[in-house]
């Protein structure tokens, strides 16, 4: 008598094509959802910067000069974690309260005519003939030591990405 039964399965081989197929898959989706991730920090940035320029311009017309507060905050190194504004917002004043956390620190400066900044250097302001502001945000988001950041000032609409370098050279 013959045994007319067929063996049901994959072979070896099939099961290695599909475990390959996958992980080439799940490659492709890791690298999607980091560049996510980095356009919605981006956006945090972008979004922040335009707030503080609206908002700069409102405390201006108030105060007659513009806010200033030349020290990064939140104070701690920013990068792939977020964190929240620690203790009372020094900002209140300006108007710009974020509530979410923060994955870039943030410095505005701000000067009177003929002073030129001296701390967000390289925006082109030189000592104006009028009162200026400069605000700038960094991030390290992957850890490596390099920041990514953005910066807008008086007498610019738009929103200027800078170019990787050093954390320390912001």
């Amino acid at each position: 008598m013959k045994n007319n039964t067929k063996q049901m399965g994959f072979t070896l081989l099939e099961l290695m094509i599909v475990v390959a197929i996958l992980a080439i898959l799940a490659a492709v989706a890791i690298v999607a959802y980091r560049k996510y991730v980095e356009r919605a920090h981006t956006a945090e940035a972008t979004s922040i910067l335009s707030d503080i320029r609206i908002k700069q311009e409102a405390y201006r017309s108030t105060f007659r000069q513009y806010f200033s507060d030349p020290t990064y905050r939140p104070v701690t190194t920013a990068g792939a974690t977020g964190q929240l504004w620690p203790g009372a917002n020094p900002w209140a004043q300006l108007g710009v309260t974020p509530d979410n956390d923060l994955y870039y620190i943030y410095i505005i400066e701000a000067g009177v005519p003929d002073v030129a900044p001296s701390v967000i250097t390289g925006t082109g302001i030189t000592g104006a003939n009028d009162f200026w502001y400069a605000a700038r945000a960094k991030a390290d988001l992957n850890g490596d030591g390099e920041c990514n950041g953005f910066e807008v000032y008086h007498g610019n609409a738009s929103i200027a990405e800078l170019p990787n370098a050093p954390c320390a050279n912001y």
